[in-house]
This record gives C-alpha cells, structure tokens and sequence, in this order.
C-alpha cells in the first residue's frame, strides 16, 4: 500500500482528486447526498468535503484492492467510484493551480474511492490547530453507487442517507 500525505488548502471546504484529463462540470456535482456523504462524485472525479476551510492533513492510500476497513475507527465514511483513465491522478485543492498539483500513478480504468475522517472531535473553531485528519483509499473496481456509512454528527451508521 502506496500512502502519500499532503497538506492541502481546503478552500470551499473540499479538495479534489481527479484524473489527468478530467473535464467534469464541479458545479453539478454537489447535490444534497453529495453534501450528506462529504463526496461528490463525477465521471472523473472525487470532491472530498471538509469540516474546515483551511489548510487540513489529507492521507492517500493508493490499493491493490478493496481494503479491510472497521467503521468504529472513523467519524465520518462514504464510499462511491469514479474513473482515471489516463492513470494519472490529480490531488488539489479546489483552487489550487493544476498543472503545479500532485499527481498520483494508478492503474487506468474504474476506480472505488471510500473517503473517511477522523479527529473531529479536536475541531473547536475552523481556523484554529486541530487534528482533523481526511483519509482517502482509492483501489481498482467497479462502479457503484455512492453511499454514507457513517455520518459525523450522529456517530451512527447510515445505511438510509444517500
């Protein structure tokens, strides 16, 4: 497992990974389920929600396959798929300029991204230090329909928010 950590300006409370040719229209893709789960999804695209409009710690793990993933250990989970044909993946904040952006080597085609967050308990005001982490683990597979497992207000499952 390739982990890469980077430290991204969340503006808009959100950052992006994508492939290197996406052409996706972000302006659709934040629908209520989207804004429930933290995940908006395009064709060639994941937009990751943030709880904070700063600079926040994000950590990509980049898989072989589907990861053995314990809910408890999270506050926040939603799992969805998006593709990165070109197999060169794009890691940025919203406004970050994308030809400076980090870029990533997957394997083309159809990946599952399940995106989680952790240390929302340490966020006291949004421009103050916490220890919010974002995870992100992207592996090959199908595509399915994006779901929230957990959601970080409640500390429940939630099987029935899409």
């Amino acid at each position: 497992m390739a982990i890469q950590r980077y430290k991204l300006f969340a503006d808009y409370f959100q950052f992006v990974l994508m492939d290197e040719n996406c052409e996706d229209d972000f302006s659709s893709i934040w629908s209520e389920g989207a804004l429930a789960r933290m995940l908006a999804l395009g064709a060639t695209s994941a937009s990751v929600g943030t709880l904070r409009n700063v600079d926040v710690n994000v950590e990509l793990h980049v898989l072989q396959s589907e990861p053995t993933f314990q809910i408890d250990g999270v506050d926040h989970a939603a799992l969805g798929s998006f593709s990165v044909p070109s197999g060169q993946l794009v890691i940025l904040g919203c406004t970050d300029y994308k030809p400076t952006a980090a870029r990533v080597t997957v394997q083309g085609g159809s990946h599952q991204v399940l995106a989680t967050v952790t240390g929302v308990d340490t966020i006291k005001y949004e421009s103050d230090p916490a220890d919010d982490l974002y995870s992100v683990y992207i592996w090959p597979g199908s595509p399915i329909e994006p779901r929230l497992l957990k959601h970080w207000k409640s500390g429940q499952e939630a099987a029935k928010r899409t």
